[in-house]
């Protein structure tokens, strides 16, 4: 029981990091929270069950996160950009209002039925851990969601790129009298953010299913995993999608009359105990 509670915990944590990683990156360097992020998993959702129903899953898996790369082009030059000098929560609302218009529309193209996905049959079978059977596509999940952690590490480390990224995060003012070019970068991280939100959208069709609601669902959790984390924090972010993640799977079953209350119970606890969140080395760090 605790063995799949555990890898079931890793699996959901997964899709959080995915989805909270890149509305982190977003954050730090342009102060902005992306209330439609939630809006853009939906979407690749969607075209995740399109393609996947068209062609197959693994094409799905590929073409999504490059067809939502274009969303964070256009979020970045029509939405992000031209806003850069409002206050934060005047962008913010936008971003929301964007948010409800492209999930009305996805509801309006594809109904208000859940829908779901065939897991790929080389992914569809079960695997024997600790004496009971495991889904191979869950831990499919998980082995991307670690890989996805492990390749945004190395990239912030240890490429110039990524150094930028985490200095115009740290200190834009700094950054921008040295000639990095802030904008080129937020073009670069909003177009990985949207790729991310895609990903994990392809990713949970076959895992839970599509259904409308399912971005109001996601958006609320990522917002209060990038708060425990530390808004803008990187770091802060992954770890506390983490403890999320465990948190919800294990009070699900353990706690299931207050399970609904645990995610805020949480984040009222974290904030009381340490207000400016986790925050592991600051934002992108």
């Amino acid at each position: 029981m605790i063995p799949t509670l555990i890898l079931n915990a890793l699996a959901v944590s997964s899709l959080y990091i995915m989805m909270a990683s890149g509305l982190a990156l977003i954050f730090g360097l342009r102060r902005v929270m992306n209330f439609g992020h939630g809006a853009i998993y939906m979407v690749g959702a969607y075209l995740g069950y399109t393609i996947a129903s068209g062609m197959n899953f693994w094409s799905a898996l590929i073409l999504v996160p490059l067809i939502m790369s274009v969303f964070g082009v256009l979020l970045e030059l029509l939405v992000l950009r031209p806003l850069e000098k409002r206050q934060q929560i005047e962008v913010a609302l936008i971003t929301f209002g964007i948010g409800i218009v492209i999930a009305q529309i996805v509801i309006r193209i594809y109904g208000g039925t859940p829908l779901s996905v065939s897991a790929p049959p080389l992914l569809a079978s079960s695997v024997k851990i600790f004496g009971a059977d495991y889904p191979v596509y869950r831990l499919f999940i998980t082995v991307i969601g670690l890989c996805s952690v492990v390749a945004l590490a190395v990239w912030l480390n240890a490429t110039r790129t990524g150094m930028f990224v985490r200095a115009v995060s740290h200190a834009p003012d700094v950054s921008s009298m040295m000639g990095i070019n802030a904008n080129r970068l937020s073009l670069l991280i909003s177009t990985l953010s949207t790729a991310f939100a895609g990903l994990a959208g392809v990713l949970v069709g076959p895992y839970l299913s599509i259904d409308p609601g399912m971005d109001v669902a996601m958006i609320i959790t990522c917002m209060i995993v990038v708060v425990i984390g530390g808004t803008g924090s990187i770091w802060g972010a992954i770890f506390a999608a983490l403890i999320f993640g465990f948190v919800q799977t294990f009070g699900t079953v353990y706690l299931h009359e207050i399970s609904v209350l645990i995610p805020y119970l949480m984040l009222i606890a974290i904030l009381v105990w340490r207000p400016q969140g986790l925050n592991f080395g600051g934002s992108a760090e």
